[in-house]
Parts: C-alpha cells; structure tokens; sequence
C-alpha cells in the first residue's frame, strides 16, 4: 500500500511539471496577464477558430472609407480605409467571473490569434502579402467574438471607359475572398452599412456616386465538391469636370468655329487661307495636348479625341478646298460644255438662286434674277466662260460649308 501511494505521488508531480512545463504560469501578478496566459495555452494560431473542423468560421467585415483616387493611366483605384471584421473563436471563451469580472482583452492577429486570410483578388501589386488583416491589435471578449479594426491601403485593378471623358462615370470592383479556405471553412458576410462615409475626404478630382455589392457563389468546373465564394464592392465614381471642360473642351469648340468661320469667308479672301493655316495649326496642338492628358489605353478612345482627330481631317481638308476654289475662280479659259450646262442648271432652279443670290458675280445675281442686264452678259461668251468657273466654284464652296455644318453637328451629338 506504501508503494502505491509513493507511485501515485510521483505521477501526480510529474502531472503537474509537465502541465507547469506546457502552460507556464505568468510571470505577472495580475489577473489579466493570468487570463492571457491560460486563454492562450496550448492555442495553435494556424488552427481555425472552431472545435469542430466540420463547422463553418462565419467573418463579417466592412469598410470605413476614409479616402480615395483613381489614376486612369496606371488603371488603378487606391483605396484608404478602416477594415472592421468580426467573428467567433470558440478557443478564446472563458466566464469572467474567473477573472475578477474580466468581459475583454487585447491579442495580437500576428502573433497570438488565428484570423481570416481575407484577401483582395484584384490587386494591382501581387506580389505583397494579400491579407487585408495585417498586424494589429484585436478586440477579444468572453463569448469569443473577436473584433479587428486594422487601417487598410490597397489598389485595385479598374480598367477605364473613357469614352466620354470629362464628363465619364467608372465602375470600379474591388473583389473581397478568402485566400487559402474554402467556402465550407469560411462564409464571408458583409456588415450594414457595407461601405460608411462619415468620415471620408471629399475627392478633388472624383465624386463617389454609389456603391453596391455583389456576392459570387464560387462554382468553378474544376472543383465540382468545393466552392470558394467573394465578394465585389462596386463603386460608381464621377469626374469632377469644370477644370477638364476649360482645358480641352473649349478649345475644340473654338477650333471648331474656326474652322466654320474661315468656311464661311470667300475663297478669294487671302485671309481664309492664312486663318486656316492657323487654325490647322491649333487643331494640331489640341491634339497633342489631349493625347498627353487622357491616355489612349482603355476599354474605349475617347469621344473627345475622335472629334479633334476628324476636326483636325476637316481643317485641313478646308486649307485644300480653299486653294482649289480659289484656283477655279480664278481660272480664263473656256468652261466644257458639262460646266456650262451644269451652271446653267444651278442658276435655274430655286437651290442654286438661293445659294447664288448673295454671289458678288454679276452673272451670279443677273441669272437668278433673270434680268435683262444678266441676259446681255450671259450671251457675251467671253463672260459667260470666266463666269461659268465662279459659278461652280461659289457652289462648290457653299455645298462643302453646309456639309461642314452637318458633320460637326454629328459629331457632337454623338459625344
């Protein structure tokens, strides 16, 4: 019986060394540093937060926006926020009554606690860790619900649609999933609101329109047995326009007069030539100026830039037209018989006086008028074969400013 109890003596010792040596005691002497030593005792950080591992860990999260931007060059939204995520770790229980009444204590989520590898699918920079959960300080209370509020930058990929730049509006997603665990182990969940913006800076150059969510189940033809579920965030951005229209929209709309003004003025006035020359010129510069603030990557070119590259076509399509005109009007030899008869035409129906009535040409004036004075130049054949070439060269010019007018009036519509 001596032996025995000497037995059970030394086994219960050797008991409580190795509980001793397992689980130290902390080194200090209050009741918290107590409670962190036994909560974390025997507590494997790379095992999920539930005891049955046939059970799914339920995360919730949202974001407190606190600023954003967009770079339509490197296609990038960068967003700077609170991340709070909640969820239950049935590891980290204990009754407060135990602990002097103890309902929380602060763990680490690097180095003392499991968290949720949340992650964002679409970031620009792969090559970082993904987690959204870095190093920070979480919340633990007594029912072991856990609470992390870690301060997040990330970016996003977002190809834009600059199609109607200045005046666009992006949708840009950002998609939120677990990283190594399957739907079965982890349920994302989004919090209400998903998205605050009490505390947001206002954007110089973007408004934010909207925001909403869209959840993907993750059914993928690889793994018929396993789902892996995320979350988009959608954000529906504005660009603040005002400083943009003054820059580049302007411009072209007063490129566009000119080159309507100079189509307007008579081919013999040597200023139309010089005037759209210049403007040639201007349309030159816009273009390039345009280039360099909108790039001409993206999903599409932008409405803008299609119209200062047919504006820039028709300007000098207009310094050509211009110097034919001029030649023509200009022109002494006999007209063939298809230019007289044509002109003929013209000066006899109603299209063809209306346009000629406000000609310089006397023969202009005389044929739509029928006068006896425009009879008498018509039948001199010297005049009428120099005024057959005005003739059809004032049509000519007045036909191409009209279309001019029918163009440009496409073009803006369709912007």
């Amino acid at each position: 019986m001596y032996h025995q109890v000497v037995i059970f003596g030394v086994l219960l010792k050797l008991v409580i060394a190795v509980h001793e040596l397992s689980c130290p005691s902390s080194s200090g002497s209050s009741t918290l540093a107590r409670l962190r030593s036994e909560l974390l005792c025997d507590y494997d950080s790379n095992i999920r937060s539930v005891k049955d591992h046939r059970n799914a860990t339920v995360v919730s999260f949202r974001l407190l926006l606190k600023y954003f931007s967009f770079d339509h060059y490197t296609h990038t939204l960068s967003v700077d926020a609170w991340f709070p995520t909640y969820w239950a770790d049935q590891h980290l229980k204990w009754r407060p009554e135990d602990y002097d009444g103890i309902k929380s204590i602060h763990l680490s989520s690097d180095y003392d606690i499991w968290t949720p590898d949340i992650s964002i699918y679409n970031r620009k920079d792969q090559s970082t860790d993904p987690r959204t959960l870095t190093d920070t300080t979480c919340a633990v209370n007594s029912k072991g619900t856990v609470l992390c509020v870690p301060p997040v930058h990330f970016d996003a990929l977002c190809v834009p649609n600059l199609r109607k730049y200045p005046y666009d509006v992006q949708e840009c997603t950002v998609r939120f999933g677990s990283w190594i665990y399957k739907g079965e182990d982890l349920k994302l969940k989004l919090l209400t609101p998903m998205v605050d913006l009490e505390d947001m800076e206002p954007n110089g150059e973007w408004e934010l329109l909207s925001f909403n969510a869209i959840y993907h189940k993750g059914n993928y033809s690889c793994c018929p047995n396993s789902t892996y579920p995320s979350i988009d965030i959608v954000f529906e951005i504005k660009r603040h326009s005002a400083a943009h229209t003054v820059n580049v929209v302007l411009p072209l709309l007063v490129c566009i007069l000119l080159t309507l003004s100079t189509m307007a003025m008579s081919p013999l006035n040597k200023d139309r030539l010089i005037l759209a020359c210049v403007n040639l010129l201007a349309h030159i510069y816009h273009v390039q100026n345009l280039s360099y603030i909108v790039p001409t990557s993206g999903e599409n070119m932008p409405s803008l830039l299609s119209i200062s590259r047919d504006s820039t076509l028709l300007t000098g399509i207009s310094i050509i037209s211009t110097i034919l005109l001029k030649s023509l009007m200009q022109k002494r030899t006999d007209t063939p018989s298809w230019v007289s008869s044509t002109v003929s035409v013209l000066v006899n129906t109603r299209p063809g006086q209306l346009i000629l009535l406000s000609d310089n040409s006397l023969k202009g004036a005389a044929a739509a008028e029928n006068s006896e004075d425009g009879v008498a130049i018509i039948s001199n054949p010297g005049t009428q074969s120099t005024g057959d070439w005005t003739v059809l060269a004032k049509f000519i010019d007045v036909l191409l400013f009209t279309a001019y007018i029918i163009i440009y009036f496409i073009l803006l519509i369709s912007y």
